[in-house]
């Protein structure tokens, strides 16, 4: 059967695609929304000196390059994934030899026009892990495929930070999601939750006595099942009676501290002889490292942390902090924009803040409360169902598969939009910090625009030769 069938038109998601497009053409209505000043200032939608004009070249380009996609045999992707992984690395290495832009070496400066080669890494990334996930070799309970896989994540990972830009890294963890589907241990997540809930914790306030102190009720309240339940009483009350007094007595963590250590280490001794012994002593080693790093998270934040990076960890945790005119004042102005809204917003064009440029990067990072102020809640209510939508779709074309590569592919796709679409909303609304990704499809940006139309291409060509795949 030759291969050239699967790009009958019939084979296409067109779900997926009428989601997308109606992303797209939102999202350049915002980009214009927020560059329109008025009648005199406006020329012509394609004047490449504003940015709905180059994004709408963009647009054209993304729209050529999917076309082209579509034209290329499909192993010719899973093939030389190691190729093409492999060329932007190379540019992942060049661009640290440019010009610093914004503090950061992220981009070739290509006359008018900047080019991104982290964005395009992120592509190549879920390729070269799908195809390496695929192989029959590949059991993600073996060390060395972890380290295979891990490396293939990292690797783009270090360079970017080496670039100054730690915040696009963090896109890069998405990949993580897909290993957990391809059989990576459970334990290894839960670890990474309880770290990030001890960070936030400990740097919620200064005093860290209290997050010490539970940390150690926890242990040993957790030793204590291993006891008689008449013994369980007595214990519990005695937790109980510290944990009381620990909350209404501050000025004696130090003491309440030394006292719930020892119950620990007595509570660990007791055990030895028993059967449980070997999950006392974990539980203890465990409970100790939770209290040294959660002791150390300050410090490493107030004086290993510097600049725009402590800044943003402070408007997000602890904005009293802040100063109002400082980095504290894009978030306030976003959400500011965003509430004037109201729930359907001031009309199309009729954006207050976002004519006058409230709020900085505004077609960029910041797109999604010109959304706010003029499309109100109804239309932030919109554009989330809309990325929601895309999403569960891309994940049941990704179930649908018989082709492994197609699968890990589709399933990677579905979380990087996941992580870009929740860090770009929550940091404009303030429940994450701000880290400076766009918004799929919605901000301004060459680089993100022909990326993702690069992933969305190449998705729907591996999705239409679905019926063409035997098992």
């Amino acid at each position: 059967m030759r291969q050239g069938r699967d790009s009958d038109i019939g084979g296409y998601d067109w779900i997926t695609i009428a989601l997308w497009a109606i992303l797209v053409l939102c999202g350049w209505s915002m980009i214009f929304a927020s560059g329109y000043l008025d009648e005199d200032s406006f020329t012509s939608l394609y004047d490449l000196d504003k940015n709905y004009g180059k994004q709408l070249l963009w647009i054209t380009v993304g729209l050529v390059l999917v076309g082209i996609i579509q034209l290329i045999e499909l192993n010719v992707y899973q093939t030389f994934a190691p190729v093409f992984y492999g060329l932007t690395i190379l540019l992942l290495i060049g661009v640290l030899f440019t010009t610093p832009i914004n503090g950061a070496t992220s981009w070739f400066d290509l006359g008018g026009f900047r080019f991104q080669p982290s964005e395009f890494a992120k592509v190549t990334t879920c390729i070269m892990l799908s195809a390496y996930l695929a192989m029959p070799t590949a059991r993600m309970q073996e060390l060395r495929t972890k380290a295979i896989a891990f490396a293939i994540i990292l690797t783009p990972v270090l360079l970017v930070l080496l670039q100054g830009d730690a915040g696009s890294t963090l896109v890069y963890f998405a990949f993580f999601i897909l290993l957990f589907r391809a059989g990576m241990d459970a334990w290894l997540y839960i670890l990474g939750f309880v770290v990030a809930a001890l960070s936030i914790a400990a740097l919620l306030y200064d005093d860290t006595w209290w997050l010490i102190n539970v940390i150690l009720l926890v242990a040993n309240v957790v030793l204590i099942r291993s006891w008689r339940k008449e013994d369980i009483w007595l214990a519990a009350i005695v937790l109980e009676a510290i944990f009381t007094y620990m909350l209404f007595d501050e000025s004696r963590y130090l003491l309440i501290t030394i006292a719930n250590g020892l119950i620990l280490v007595i509570l660990a001794l007791f055990n030895i002889g028993e059967k449980k012994w070997e999950n006392s002593f974990f539980v203890s080693i465990l409970a100790m490292a939770a209290v040294l790093f959660s002791s150390s998270v300050n410090y490493i934040v107030n004086n290993l942390i510097g600049g725009h990076r402590q800044e943003r960890i402070w408007v997000w945790l602890r904005p009293e902090k802040c100063h109002p005119l400082g980095p504290l004042y894009n978030v306030e102005q976003s959400k500011f924009a965003i509430g004037s809204g109201g729930w359907v917003g001031k009309g199309f064009l009729q954006g207050e803040r976002t004519k006058l440029d409230y709020v900085p990067e505004q077609s960029t990072d910041f797109i999604f409360c010109t959304v706010g102020e003029e499309w109100g809640f109804l239309g932030t209510t919109f554009i989330i169902l809309v990325f929601f939508s895309l999403i569960l779709r891309i994940l049941f074309i990704a179930q649908r598969q018989r082709s492994l590569f197609t699968k890990y592919y589709a399933l990677g796709v579905a979380c990087i939009l996941f992580f870009h679409v929740f860090i770009n909303v929550g940091m404009t609304t303030g429940l994450v910090p701000v880290i400076g990704i766009p918004l799929p499809f919605i901000s301004y940006g060459g680089s993100s625009l022909l990326s993702f139309s690069i992933l969305m291409g190449l998705l729907l060509k591996l999705d239409s030769n679905r019926l063409f795949v035997f098992r």
